[in-house]
C-alpha cells in the first residue's frame, strides 16, 4: 500500500473517530442535563471544535475524490475542447478561492493565537487552522490538476467531475444523448 493511500486511510479513520467522539459527547451531555440536571462543561466547546475540523476534513476528502457538486449535465453537452476549458476554469477558480481561504485563515489564526477559549483554554486559532489545512490541501489538488490539464495528461474521461443533484441525475437519465465530439 503506497504511503499516500495509507495516510488518506488514516485521515478517514481519524475523522470517523472524531465523529464518534463528538456524538458521544453531545449525547452524553444531553442525557446528563436531562436526567441529572448537570453536564460536562467542556463538551459544547470540544464538540464545536471537532465539528469544524470534521467539516474541513470532509471537504478535503470529497475534493480529492472529485465528489463536490458540479454541473456535469451542462459540461457533458460540450465538446472535448469545451470540457477541457470548463475544467481549466473550474480548477483555476477553485485555486483562487483556496488562496483566499488560506490567506484569510492565516491572518485569523495569527490574530487568535493568544485568544483562549473560555472553558478549555486552548487558542481559538484552532478553528482557523482547520480552514488553513483544508485550503492548502484542496489548493494542492487544484495545482496538480491544473498542471496535468496544461500538459495534456488528463484523459477525456476525467474532464467531467463532480456529483450531480438528484434532480439533475433524473434529467440526465431522460435525455440519454451521447455528447458531441
Amino acid at each position: 500500500m503506497p504511503l499516500s493511500r495509507f495516510l488518506l486511510r488514516q485521515l478517514e479513520n481519524l475523522l470517523i473517530l472524531a465523529f464518534v467522539v463528538m456524538i458521544a459527547m453531545v449525547f452524553g451531555n444531553v442525557v446528563l442535563r436531562y436526567l441529572f440536571n448537570s453536564g460536562i462543561t467542556m463538551s459544547d466547546e470540544a464538540s464545536r471544535m471537532i465539528f469544524v475540523w470534521l467539516t474541513f476534513g470532509g471537504a478535503f476528502l470529497v475534493a480529492l475524490e472529485g465528489g463536490h457538486l458540479g454541473m456535469t449535465a451542462i459540461v457533458q453537452m460540450l465538446g472535448l475542447r469545451g470540457r477541457r476549458l470548463a475544467r481549466l476554469v473550474a480548477e483555476s477558480l477553485s485555486l483562487f478561492c483556496m488562496g483566499l481561504l488560506v490567506f484569510g485563515c492565516w491572518q485569523q489564526s495569527s490574530l487568535n493565537m493568544a485568544n483562549l477559549s473560555p472553558v478549555m483554554g486552548v487558542p481559538t486559532a484552532i478553528f482557523y487552522i482547520a480552514g488553513l489545512a483544508c485550503g492548502l490541501g484542496i489548493g494542492a489538488i487544484n495545482l496538480v490538476t491544473l498542471i496535468r490539464l496544461l500538459t495534456g495528461r488528463v484523459p477525456p474521461g476525467e474532464l467531467v467531475i463532480g456529483a450531480e443533484s438528484e434532480e439533475m441525475a433524473g434529467f440526465e437519465a431522460q435525455r440519454q444523448e451521447p455528447p458531441r465530439p
